[in-house]
């Protein structure tokens, strides 16, 4: 074999092995992540669509204590709880006073709105018979469910 025919020889086989490193490195590598097909929203959607979800949920909680409590019967989906079972036996009416909505933080899962302050007057008959008139207050008033997109905006569920 010649000095030329061995320089070529050897080329060759250096060729093969660089093409054969390069189709198992190719053929071992991970995929690459395809681009999702829900855009992420900028930070200006992102804004618009919280405070488009908070002015709902304020919405709604201000319908749930417009109507306050006849009988007893506290609106439902309004994240509402008044512990006046240990001093009333029957409730007239309860009155509702808001002073801080609770704040929405939206998720994948839905939303949560706490630190709420909400106020609640009750008027009824005491466990002693007599008519009687309590104030209660909450610090922490909070309310969860879902929330879908639409083409008009938001739509929220209340648990």
């Amino acid at each position: 074999m010649t000095r030329r025919a061995r320089w070529l020889f050897g080329g060759g086989v250096l060729v093969i092995v660089v093409l054969a490193v390069t189709a198992i490195v190719w053929s071992t590598a991970p995929p690459t992540p395809q681009a999702s097909s829900r855009p992420t929203p900028s930070p200006s959607e992102t804004l618009d669509l919280l405070a488009s979800a908070q002015a709902e949920l304020d919405e709604h909680l201000e319908q749930c204590t417009a109507t306050g409590a006849p009988n007893g019967t506290v609106p439902e989906s309004c994240g509402i709880r008044i512990p006046w079972g240990a001093e009333f036996s029957t409730v007239t009416d309860a009155r509702f006073r808001i002073e801080r909505m609770p704040q929405i933080t939206l998720s994948d899962d839905g939303f949560v709105a706490e630190g709420g302050a909400l106020v609640a007057t009750v008027t009824g008959t005491g466990q002693d018979g007599a008519p009687r008139t309590e104030t209660y207050r909450t610090e922490n008033w909070s309310v969860r469910g879902d929330v879908d997109r639409t083409r008009t905006g938001i739509d929220l569920t209340v648990w």
